[in-house]
């Protein structure tokens, strides 16, 4: 499938959670969950505009730190978004360094924090330039498990069970816009940084008469409507959707939820701490089982299932968790 995305897990199956989803087209990425981030650049860790964190479990966010060491004092703005009581996290973690020379840094950094309640989303800010105190705090209705809504692409969240409130995820391409490179070199338009222009008013869903500008030799240019370019130019298809879900129980509501989360993904990212025959033990510890997360998926209607952060227990039998996933799965 045509996509600018791509997604890893940062970690082998029986580390720490956690996946990065790299866009191919611009020096960007989105992270799900902060656990062990020793495996990921120093250069990948700067491409990271949001984070999404499931709980904050230490294995799901000892990263934290990782990361703002990184990106301090580099201008960034990140947004990290994770369940109830998530603000409260992150000020504790903020405020377990000393921060009497943050002043001194002209390129700071601002941390937009977005705690998620069933009815509604807690908004503040934490810049180093006020040395990361609590500001802007402010509540915004939570709707449709909306996250994010940008251009080309959204971030779903449903709130699931593992004792805590713990968050699923859903990242929906909404298409793929491909340039006829052999369209372009008939019309005689040069290529150039006014491609991406042009995809961008696509996905922001601007009127055909909009009229973009075009560079026709030196110092010279021409305007063509967006109508005209999207028709001769851009091929149109679906985009992918890339869904992620660990640390939760399996019971009838939970799995209704995940299911409604993920249905029809291209790529499902799922925990499968347990081998199939214990089930006990994973109710118990509010977790999947290989056999439980491949039901879930085939349920959802998935084409791909990507099983993950299993336990330590199981280091010699990591394929039969595969396997018994694949297994219930496809039915088999």
């Amino acid at each position: 499938m045509n996509s600018d995305f791509s997604p890893k897990l940062i970690n082998n199956p029986l580390g720490d959670p956690g996946m990065m989803v790299e866009f191919l087209r611009e020096q960007r990425a989105l992270q799900f969950d902060l656990g062990d981030l020793s495996s990921i650049t120093n250069g990948e860790l700067l491409k990271i505009s949001h984070v999404f964190i499931s709980h904050t479990h230490i294995d799901h966010f000892i990263g934290f730190d990782h990361l703002l060491r990184v990106i301090f004092g580099r201008g960034k703005t990140i947004h990290l978004y994770g369940p109830e009581n998530f603000i409260t996290n992150v000020a504790g973690k903020l405020a377990g360094f000393t921060w009497n020379l943050a002043d001194r840094y002209s390129e700071s950094v601002t941390m937009e924090v977005t705690e998620v309640h069933a009815d509604r989303l807690i908004k503040a800010k934490f810049k180093a330039i006020d040395r990361f105190r609590k500001s802007d705090e402010r509540e915004e209705p939570f709707v449709d498990g909306v996250l994010v809504d940008e251009g080309g692409f959204t971030v779903r969240a449903a709130i699931l069970e593992h004792r805590i409130p713990c968050l699923g995820f859903a990242l929906n391409e909404k298409y793929h816009l491909n340039i006829r490179k052999d369209r372009l070199e008939e019309m005689g338009y040069p290529p150039g940084s006014w491609l991406n222009e042009l995809k961008k008013c696509i996905y922001e869903g601007k009127p055909d008469e909009y009229l973009l500008q075009i560079p026709a030799g030196k110092n010279r240019s021409q305007k063509k409507s967006l109508g005209h370019l999207k028709k001769q130019l851009v091929l149109i298809s679906p985009g992918q959707k890339i869904s992620y879900v660990v640390d939760t129980v399996y019971n009838e509501a939970n799995k209704a939820r995940i299911v409604d989360l993920v249905r029809e993904s291209d790529i499902f990212f799922c925990e499968s701490p347990f081998l199939a025959e214990e089930e006990a033990r994973g109710l118990e510890r509010h977790h999947l089982t290989s056999r439980q997360a491949g039901i879930i998926a085939r349920e959802a209607g998935v084409k791909k299932l990507n099983v993950f952060h299993f336990s330590g227990r199981h280091t010699f039998r990591t394929e039969q968790l595969v396997q018994e996933a694949e297994e219930a799965f496809r039915k088999i």
